[in-house]
């Protein structure tokens, strides 16, 4: 009698899901006019969220990147907070044109001047008869702590900042008080004031790996 061997092949066909996780830092750009016409308590901006935030002790907060209060404008770090929040000033150069937040020393507000009344400051006032507060051509780049206590220390954050007005119209120089600023934050530790494009174009992809099982029978 012949006896007939028959080997089969199985197919385990067998299917690995990878999640990619991607986190996507973002380029903050807005314009935000801030109510600063009390002249006993300050206003206190976010800069990550664009808005002004309720502060009870500036002292210690982090919550807070700048602080407002008619023409005094303080950064948290130095003897305003507990930032390390630093600027430099750049001159001759317009706010769309910086594309990168510079390296050099950054320097906190002090006891004797906060860093934004540096040099000719951040406006001209220009006297009698018209008494108008004016923005002066100048940017500002920001270095802003993510967490200065972290150790080995945390990146920090890159912003720079310009002075549109000082009043809630500018044209007709109406309400003063109302500072408007326009910037942009880079939260993901570069120094870059240029838009990259999102990596995160699947946040799921399936590969799918047939293995070929053979068994002998």
């Amino acid at each position: 009698m012949t006896q007939l061997m028959f080997h089969t092949t199985s197919l385990l066909a067998i299917t690995v899901s990878i999640v990619v996780l991607t986190a996507s830092a973002e380029l903050h750009q807005n314009t935000l006019t801030v109510d600063a016409t009390d002249r006993e308590n300050w206003a206190y901006v976010n800069l990550t969220k664009g808005e002004t935030v309720d502060i009870a002790d500036p002292a210690t907060s982090m919550a807070w990147d700048l602080g407002f209060k008619r023409t005094a404008v303080i950064a948290n770090g130095g003897i305003s907070g507990p930032g390390k929040t630093g600027a430099l000033v750049l001159k001759d150069i317009s706010f769309e044109d910086v594309l990168e937040a510079p390296e050099g020393d950054y320097v906190s507000d002090t006891d004797q001047i906060a860093t934004f009344a540096r040099g000719t400051g951040w406006y001209t006032y220009t006297g009698p008869p018209n008494h108008w507060v004016l923005p002066n051509p100048i940017v500002y780049a920001l270095r802003i702590a993510v967490n200065p206590k972290a150790q080995p220390p945390s990146p920090y954050y890159y912003a720079k900042v310009r002075f549109i007005g000082y009043y809630e119209n500018n044209e007709t120089k109406e309400g003063s008080g109302n500072i408007t600023i326009e910037y942009a934050l880079q939260d993901d530790g570069t120094r870059s004031f240029i838009e990259s494009v999102s990596t995160s174009v699947d946040t799921q992809r399936k590969l799918t790996t047939t293995w070929a099982a053979i068994k002998s029978n």
